[in-house]
This record gives structure tokens, C-alpha cells and sequence, in this order.
């Protein structure tokens, strides 16, 4: 009975003291609080944007390149946004306690012990920290389930499975992080002599930097934050940290998804091209489109015969469809499907790297076959490899949907398309294309002429000028009308699949917004809990006669140093992830940057306009209450 009571008295003291100190208290749960809700959140969202991504491309929509994009996008940031909430937590806790090495001072001034000493604070660390994770896990998850409520409502579908084991890792990671971080001051005070503990030069690291010269022409203001910046180093350099993780992150999701969005649209008009007219009997060109449609819609495909004598197009149409003035390209092509199959490939052994291996498992799938002349295609696909030579035969360039399927590495294996053909053909490159959503095998048309036996074209592709497109396009229904064959505008297509993968990228763009309110917090957090380890500075200050107006300057220009070193190693560290890692190939068009670029200063000068109202609080106060 005791006993109990022991423990429990050991508890109630360090409750009473956080309750004591209120403010700094609610200041730092809240913080952890929302540092762990958005990492939870985060966690939750991009995890399952991911399964439902994933779940689009399996459901017949997307091509596994797309897929893999916005895959490596979404784990990318993923991971980003963990590390950051991991350095957001540790940097709140640390700052906390680090504000209480006086009193640990205190404690052994009296005569505590160290051992005593570290479990009393540990003790209070531990109480904010679980009550932090526990509150963030809970307002973590609602804000999960009120989001794919509202994005339902949008017109979007998120699954509202709950990853536990993530909730579980993250909430462990946090708690140990938390621990260990919090703990360091802590431990480095409890060993000091109570003298040192109680020095606000201890406390502030200053012994490096006291010495440091500031220029006298930047002004009393700049000057005194600056020394006060300098003074409270270790402080200082983990609000940098802290802050250019925030901005990292904050930088690869907004640059990042801007430039995505925009270079897998370019993509997309690559691969289908932009003015492009369709010609062909109606039925073939109502099945060619409903193939296009497949990576925004995934609707059955009955067997269709693409052998059919009435779908052929003469030569001499196709001579004439060039001789209409504004028609810049025209592309014959004949297609069918048919079975493939992959065959083996010789590769050298990448572990032992002295001999060849065979690489390949002999699969079996169907895809559009599409013969082409290479000097006419329209396409301009992003490619792996090679394209289509003009004087090469037996060789194929595959999509990359059938690439990523069916083969282990394709550009050093081969294809089977047709059985009576002698042999495979050699892969020359993979495509980025949305036809029959990357199932599709591109060859010379030569080539498909001998190896099938078939002779002409049963479709037309006809790239007209941009600035005469309704009179070319009306001159070309008027030459296939009197064939009896249709031509469509490939345009409305090309637009419908940029609106699906805008909308996609819409919903990505979802996540920044939490990170900019954890920012916020945090950034709110450090100035207060800065402010009360120089509130008898700012005190004194006044007493000698400074206004009210020159703490706010100096407070401001503290935090505006920070926010500005950070923004700039924040967006240069984002940039370089944005650049690197995030897209093959990337389109970087100056529209897109300089809307990043923009939207990235707004938010960091909009960080340094929240600083002014605990600026203004603390310059508020009384000088009995801010010296006292």
C-alpha cells in the first residue's frame, strides 16, 4: 500500500508542475499533438492513395509506367513526410525540456540527486509525449475518415482501411524518438554542478559564439537578433533542421507535383499527339478509340476482327490525304491482335558477373500489334531504348505495360507476335503509351506486310496544322466521306486523359496542406518557447528603455533569419529531390516553375507573418511579469 502511494505521489508532483507551467505545457502537447495527427494522417493517406492508384492500374485503367510514377512520387514524399514528423516531434521536445535546465539547476542546488533528478523530468517528458501520441493517433484517424468522406463527395474513392501496423510503427517511432531526444538535455543537465545548470550560459550553449562579430551597419535590431541567435546555437541549428525538413517536403510535394502533373500530361500528348485526325471504316475507329479510352475508362472489348476486307484503305487515298494543304504528317498503319510471346534472353550473371545467364519464362499474352512506317509516325513517345529505324527489320518496339508484365527486361530479350513468322523479333526499345493501355507491339510495316501475308492499311493517322484545323479537318471528312470511312478528332480523347491524371495529381496535391499546418504549429511552438527563455532579456530590456516596437523587431527578425535560411536550403534540398529522383525525363516549362517558385515564397513569407503574433504577445507583457 505504501508502495502505491510512492509511485503515485511521484507521478502527482511532475502533473502538478506541468500544470504549473500552463502554457508552455499546452503549448508543446499541442504541438506534438499535430506533429503526430499529420504524420498518422499522412501515413494513412498516401498509403492507401497508393492501394487505390495501385487498384485503378490492376482494374484496367493507367499503364504501368504512369503507375510506377506516381508510385515513386507517393513513396518518396511518404517517407519525407515521416522523417519530417519525426524531426518536428524531436525538435519540439528537446526545446521543451531544454527550457527546464534551470530548474533541474534548482533541484541540485537543494540537494537532489542526478538519478532523482533525471526520472522527475523524464517523468514529465514521458507524460507529455504519451498523451501527445495517444490525442495525435485519435485526431489522426478522424481526420483520415473526414477526409475520404469529403473527397467521396468530390468525386474521388479512397479506401478507409486503417494500416494499423503503420499507426503502430509510427506511434513507436515517435514515443522512442521523443524519448531520446528530450532525454539528452535532460541527462546533460542532471550531471552538471547546480551552478552550471542554473547559468543561462549553459543553458544557451553561448561559450563558442560570444566572441562573433556583427556588422555595424545592419542596425540595432538586426544586430541584437542575430547575437541572440548566435548565443542560443544549439537552439538555433535545430530550428534550421527542423524547418528545412518541413520545406523540403513541402517543396517536392508542390514543385514536385506541378511538374509531375504536367510532364505525364506531355507524356500522354506524346504518346496519342496533339491535331491528330483518325481515319478509318467506322467501326475500326470506334474500336481503335475505345483502346485509347481504356486509361482513363476500363470498359470489356468483345473479339473484333481486324481482318475484315471492308477496313481496308487505299494507297491512293493515303496519297491524297498528303496533298491537302495543312496536313503536315500522314501515318498508315495496319493493326491487329494477336498472341504473344516472350522469349529468352542472355544477359550477364550480375552477381557473379563472369558468365551468361538466360533470363525469361516464356509468357503469353495478348496485345495491338500496330505496324508502322518510321519515318511517318506521328507518335512521340517517351522510350527506353530505341526507336524504329527506317532500314531495320525484325525488330519491335513494345508499350510498357506488356514490358513491365510480361518480360524481366526487355530491351536484352525478344518477342514472338506471330507463329508462322521465322523467328523473334529483337526489342529495340519500351514506350511510354496509352493504346490498349500499354499492351501494344510497334514494327516496321515492311516487315508485318511479309511476316503476315496482309498487304495496306486499315487506318490513317493525319497530323494537320494547328492554325487551319476546322477547314483541314472539314476537307478531310469530305475526301473519306465519299469512301465511305469516318474521321474522327483524336483531341477530345488526348483532353479526357489529361483530366484523369489532373485529377489524380489534384488529389496528391491533398497532402501538402497538412504539412503547412504542422509547419505553422511548430513554427508558433519555437517562437513561444524561445520567447519564454529570453523573456527576462526582452524584461530587462524594457526596464532600461527599449519600446515595445523593438522586441516585436527583434523577435521578427530572429524568426525571419531562420525561416529564410531554411526556405532557401529547403527548396534547394526539394528541388534537387523534385529533379533527380521524382520523373524520368521531366518537363520543365517556365509557366510551372515559376508558379512553384511563387506559391514556395508565399508560404514561407506567410511563415514569417505568423511569427508576429507571439512577437507582439511577449512585447505586450508588463516588464514585472516579463522580468519576474
Amino acid at each position: 500500500m505504501g508502495g502505491s502511494q510512492t509511485n503515485l505521489s511521484e507521478i502527482n508532483f511532475p502533473i502538478k508542475d506541468l500544470s504549473r507551467r500552463k502554457q508552455q505545457t499546452t503549448l508543446t502537447i499541442i504541438g506534438l499533438t499535430v506533429a503526430t495527427a499529420a504524420t498518422i494522417f499522412l501515413v494513412l493517406f498516401g498509403s492507401n492513395l497508393g492501394f487505390e492508384i495501385g487498384f485503378i492500374t490492376q482494374g484496367g485503367k493507367l499503364t504501368s509506367g504512369f503507375y510506377n510514377i506516381f508510385s515513386q512520387f507517393i513513396l518518396i514524399v511518404s517517407i519525407l513526410n515521416v522523417v519530417t514528423g519525426l524531426i518536428i516531434t524531436s525538435f519540439l521536445v528537446q526545446l521543451t525540456m531544454s527550457t527546464r535546465i534551470r530548474d533541474i539547476g534548482v533541484m541540485k542546488a537543494s540537494g537532489c540527486l542526478s538519478r532523482p533528478v533525471f526520472a522527475y523530468f523524464f517523468t514529465e517528458l514521458s507524460l507529455m509525449v504519451l498523451v501527445s501520441t495517444t490525442a495525435g493517433i485519435i485526431i489522426g484517424i478522424s481526420l483520415y475518415y473526414c477526409s475520404t468522406i469529403f473527397l467521396s463527395i468530390a468525386g474521388f474513392s479512397i479506401s478507409q482501411n486503417l494500416d494499423i501496423t503503420a499507426i503502430l510503427v509510427v506511434s513507436l517511432v515517435t514515443i522512442v524518438f521523443s524519448h531520446i531526444f528530450g532525454a539528452l538535455p535532460i541527462k546533460k543537465a542532471s550531471k552538471a554542478k547546480p551552478i552550471e545548470a542554473m547559468s543561462p550560459i549553459y543553458e544557451e550553449e553561448t561559450n563558442a559564439t560570444v566572441g562573433h562579430k556583427v556588422p555595424s551597419k545592419l542596425g540595432f535590431t538586426f544586430k541584437m537578433a542575430y547575437r541572440n541567435l548566435l548565443r542560443r546555437q544549439s537552439t538555433t541549428i535545430h530550428a534550421i533542421i527542423c524547418f528545412t525538413a518541413v520545406l523540403t517536403l513541402i517543396t517536392v510535394t508542390i514543385t514536385g507535383g506541378l511538374i509531375a502533373n504536367n510532364t505525364t500530361s506531355t507524356y500522354v500528348e506524346r504518346a496519342i499527339g496533339r491535331n491528330v485526325v483518325l481515319v478509318g471504316h467506322p467501326k475500326i475507329t470506334e474500336r481503335y478509340v475505345n483502346l485509347l479510352s481504356q486509361f482513363f475508362e476500363y470498359t470489356p472489348n468483345e473479339q473484333f476482327n481486324y481482318n475484315d476486307s471492308s477496313f481496308a484503305i487505299s494507297g491512293q487515298l493515303v496519297s491524297d490525304l498528303g496533298t491537302i494543304q495543312g496536313v503536315t504528317i500522314v501515318d498508315p498503319r495496319l493493326v491487329l491482335e494477336t498472341s504473344v510471346r516472350e522469349s529468352l534472353g542472355v544477359v550477364l550473371d550480375p552477381v557473379e558477373k563472369t558468365e551468361a545467364i538466360l533470363i525469361g519464362s516464356n509468357r503469353t499474352d495478348t496485345a495491338l500489334v500496330v505496324g508502322v512506317q518510321p519515318e511517318n509516325i506521328i507518335n512521340d513517345w517517351l522510350f527506353f531504348g530505341e526507336k524504329l529505324g527506317v532500314n531495320e527489320t525484325n525488330v519491335a518496339m513494345i508499350g510498357d505495360t506488356l514490358a513491365v508484365n510480361m518480360f524481366e527486361d526487355a530491351t536484352n530479350q525478344r518477342i514472338k507476335i506471330f507463329d508462322y513468322s521465322e523467328s523473334p523479333y529483337d526489342i529495340v526499345g519500351v514506350c511510354v503509351d496509352t493504346l490498349n493501355n500499354g499492351k501494344v507491339v510497334y514494327m516496321p510495316l515492311e516487315t508485318m506486310h511479309k511476316d503476315t501475308g496482309q498487304s495496306g492499311y486499315n487506318l490513317v493517322f493525319v497530323q494537320i496544322d494547328s492554325s487551319n484545323n476546322p477547314q483541314v479537318f472539314d476537307q478531310i471528312e469530305k475526301m473519306v466521306n465519299d469512301e465511305n470511312l469516318n474521321a474522327i478528332e483524336l483531341n477530345l480523347v488526348l483532353d479526357k486523359h489529361i483530366n484523369f491524371l489532373n485529377s489524380i495529381w489534384s488529389l496528391i496535391m491533398f497532402l501538402p496542406l497538412f504539412t503547412l499546418v504542422t509547419a505553422v504549429v511548430a513554427l508558433f511552438s519555437y517562437i513561444t518557447l524561445s520567447i519564454s527563455g529570453q523573456q527576462h532579456e526582452f524584461g530587462i530590456m524594457r526596464a532600461v528603455g527599449a519600446k515595445q516596437k523593438t522586441i516585436i523587431k527583434i523577435i521578427f527578425c530572429q524568426v525571419t533569419l531562420i525561416i529564410l535560411v531554411s526556405g532557401m536550403l529547403g527548396i534547394f534540398a526539394g528541388s534537387s529531390i523534385t529533379f533527380e529522383l521524382l520523373i524520368p525525363d521531366p518537363v520543365i516549362s517556365q509557366s510551372t516553375i515559376s508558379s512553384a517558385y511563387t506559391l514556395l515564397i508565399a508560404i514561407v513569407g506567410l511563415l514569417c507573418v505568423f511569427s508576429l503574433y507571439p512577437a507582439v504577445k511577449a512585447a505586450n507583457k508588463t516588464i514585472i511579469d516579463a522580468i519576474s
